[in-house]
């Protein structure tokens, strides 16, 4: 059997997975699947709402020899298609390391520590932000990335790895930022591709 790639997004306290395969991964303003209930908001004049940020990993079941170098990409166009007004500073960030990986270790057997944190903030209306709260980026001196600059040709490497029996990856921390002229309403689903070397 050839390797089978399964995506997960951790919840609760102790990060506990969920797969996402079959599903339409949204952002919200609860630490859970905010289905239409818990819709990302529009801030006043003069303020900036990020969603709860979420945390997603890459699992690898299955045969192969190794698997290395985890990235994931967009197609640049997050804060354009889902009119979050980029100019002004509304977009789709994701954590971000000044050396080494940019993903979170969430496996002490695996990657060496442990780093999960939950997603938390003011249900319904707004999430801390990632470069201000998350434990594992906000001493950082970049700590988030618009992830629109995360293109195919300049994808962000998540996990090094390398792995040679089944295995989650470190995860890769995201958060929607909306500005006062971002618009408000249901958007399109759009993809986050990963990629990685098998062998």
């Amino acid at each position: 059997m050839a390797e089978v790639a399964t995506i997960y997004r951790l919840y609760g306290a102790n990060g506990n997975k969920t797969s996402l395969t079959g599903k339409i991964a949204r952002f919200g303003t609860i630490d859970g699947d905010p289905q239409s209930s818990y819709p990302c908001k529009v801030p006043p004049t003069g303020q900036i709402y990020d969603s709860f940020w979420v945390t997603d990993c890459l699992g690898i079941t299955g045969t192969f020899t190794q698997v290395r170098d985890i990235y994931i990409n967009g197609d640049g166009n997050f804060a354009s298609d889902w009119e979050l007004d980029a100019a002004h500073g509304g977009g789709l960030f994701v954590g971000v390391r000044d050396s080494g990986d940019h993903g979170l270790p969430i496996d002490e057997g695996l990657h060496g520590s442990n780093q999960y944190a939950q997603a938390t903030g003011t249900p319904g209306l707004k999430g801390l932000a990632i470069d201000t709260d998350h434990p594992y980026y906000k001493n950082q001196t970049e700590k988030i990335r618009n992830f629109d600059q995360c293109t195919p040709n300049a994808p962000l490497l998540i996990d090094s790895g390398p792995y040679t029996s089944a295995f989650y990856s470190k995860a890769w921390v995201l958060a929607v930022r909306t500005v006062p002229t971002s618009i408000y309403g249901s958007k399109s689903p759009k993809s986050i591709t990963v990629t990685y070397n098998i062998s």
